[in-house]
């Protein structure tokens, strides 16, 4: 099943219903859904595959000012003697390292996670926050994760995303997500939260369209 939803909470829309969301507004128009060759695996290949964990937490705020709070987990990290995560969210505050496992050492430098000496078993979580919600007046509202990817020299490796969305149900409802549901990327939704999870090569943008109920 790759799209369940809970009655009266989530619209059965058609993909073409979703992108006239997003399109009715002239300036989003312009804004790319997906970057680079974007292809979603139905099942996760073998062998190691980076692991991304990504946890957005919405509070009554942050339809006032797009703050939301960004927890992140990166797994399965490739053993090498220096490894560096660069985030470039257009306003990012308070990163901070809350946990690291199987490296020497991490610190956090500019918007970026430096890493030495990683072993088989590295992971790195991370928190801050990201200005990511975007009102579109009329009571809508914008969230574009990403790009995320996985990519090294000139060739993009399978990234595996477990990405999670909760927010006031009374204040918000999510009405449109792209990409559409499909294999190798399943969305659930409940009331205040939405799950998705892919599996993919390349480069993947997430956008949802919310409105206020």
């Amino acid at each position: 099943m790759l799209l369940a939803c809970l009655p009266l909470v989530c619209s059965a829309m058609t993909a073409e219903e979703e992108a006239a969301w997003f399109d009715s507004d002239a300036e989003q128009q312009a804004l790319a859904v997906n970057e680079g060759d974007l292809v979603f695996l139905a099942t996760a290949p073998g062998g190691r595959i980076l692991r991304t964990r990504n946890r957005l937490t919405l509070t009554a705020d942050s339809l006032a000012d797009g703050w939301v709070r960004l927890d992140q987990c990166q797994s399965s990290l490739d053993p090498v003697p220096a490894l560096e995560i660069v985030y470039r969210y257009q306003a990012m505050r308070d990163l901070r390292i809350e946990s690291f496992a199987g490296m020497e050492r991490a610190w956090v430098e500019d918007g970026s996670v430096q890493m030495v000496n990683l072993g088989d078993d590295a992971e790195l979580c991370i928190s801050a926050g990201v200005q990511v919600l975007h009102s579109l007046g009329a009571g809508r509202y914008e969230i574009r994760s990403g790009p995320f990817h996985r990519r090294f020299l000139d060739g993009y490796y399978p990234l595996q995303l477990d990405y999670r969305v909760s927010y006031p149900p009374e204040l918000l409802r999510v009405e449109a997500v792209q990409p559409v549901a499909q294999p190798g990327f399943s969305v659930v939704q409940q009331p205040g939260a939405l799950q998705i999870d892919a599996v993919f090569e390349g480069r993947l943008t997430i956008r949802l369209g919310l409105r206020a109920p």
